[in-house]
């Protein structure tokens, strides 16, 4: 008996809460997001276009997760028919769609701008939840649409003469509604795959729409030797291969896969409401590293759109977006 009592702690180490882990894993990528805005700004400023860093940043995320899960889960390689057409909706909206639509919107506008209007999102979720599925959505609703259009208004400075690029406007009104369907697929593809094989399958079908759209033969690898400005005063600038690469393996592959998990731990309400910490994120970096900066007025009406959102996130019942999509079984 004594020794059975040895073997049992005192004090058993409590089990990490599933809430708690999300969180953490939200803001992290949510960070990771926001330098991977930065970093590919700077690509941008250089001479390699939105598509084809896209296309690049997609083919390496592709190649490092296909290597992984040969290596730790081979048999996520196993895929029905039934499976393939979600698996390929999910891959063109999720890693084709949003990553151009947001490297496209932040060669327009301040990378802060650019980021927050990506994440007018969960707005879109929460109208569609509320006129289209029919589910019960607060009143509040309406108080989120009114900060968000404020804040917008703030942000543009249009009473100053100053209007905001209508091309990069129109393209992140477009993000937004794409990350919205991102969110709400990824929420329900994980209910038959892991956070895994999902990520890497539509990987792999996003690089495939991309060959076929913008072929490697006429890829510009010149640009790949060139090297960005410097950051920070005195710093060397960094070679574009090395953002390149950077941004498949942190600002890529590493926040996609921890916004899965998080929407497994906490739903797309809740993971919604974290992701707001990346638009503040990146204006503090684009800032810092790009010199973008904002005015006080475009800083406070930046503020106000968050304040929106997360009135928007707080209007709709949790989880109402699970299942929405049905997912074919995955065979075992």
């Amino acid at each position: 008996m004594a020794i059975a009592d040895r073997l049992v702690p005192s004090n058993p180490a409590k089990p990490r809460n599933p809430q708690t882990v999300g969180v953490v894993m939200y803001l992290i990528a949510a960070f990771l997001f926001a330098v991977n805005g930065v970093l590919a700004k700077s690509a941008i400023e250089v001479g390699l276009s939105p598509l084809r860093l896209t296309e690049l940043r997609n083919a390496g995320s592709m190649v490092l997760l296909v290597i992984v899960v040969l290596i730790v889960r081979p048999r996520a390689f196993r895929v029905t028919k039934r499976e393939i057409p979600f698996l390929i909706a999910y891959g063109v909206i999720a890693f084709t769609l949003v990553q151009f639509l947001y490297f496209f919107t932040i060669s327009r506008l301040p990378v802060g701008i650019g980021t927050l209007l990506a994440f007018l999102a969960p707005i879109v979720v929460a109208l569609y939840v509320k006129f289209f599925r029919k589910q019960p959505v607060r009143d509040r609703i309406w108080l989120a649409i009114a900060l968000t259009l404020l804040g917008l208004a703030l942000m543009s400075q249009a009473w100053l003469g100053a209007t905001l690029d209508a091309v990069g406007v129109a393209a992140g009104l477009l993000l937004a509604f794409a990350l919205a369907l991102y969110w709400i697929l990824g929420e329900s593809g994980q209910s038959h795959r892991d956070a895994l094989s999902l990520t890497m399958w539509g990987f792999i079908f996003s690089t495939i729409t991309w060959s076929i759209i913008a072929p490697w033969t006429s890829f510009p690898y010149e640009v790949l030797g060139r090297t960005a400005a410097p950051m920070v005063d005195g710093w060397p600038g960094i070679p574009v291969w090395l953002i390149m690469t950077l941004g498949v393996a942190l600002g890529t592959v590493t926040p996609f896969l921890l916004v899965l998990g998080s929407l497994r731990r906490l739903g797309a309400a809740r993971a919604g409401i974290i992701g707001t910490t990346e638009p503040v994120w990146a204006a503090i970096l684009a800032m810092a590293f790009l010199g973008e900066m904002l005015t006080p007025i475009q800083g406070i009406g930046g503020l106000i759109v968050v304040a929106g959102i997360i009135v928007a996130e707080t209007s709709r019942p949790q989880q109402v977006t699970t299942g929405e999509f049905p997912v074919p079984e995955e065979q075992t």
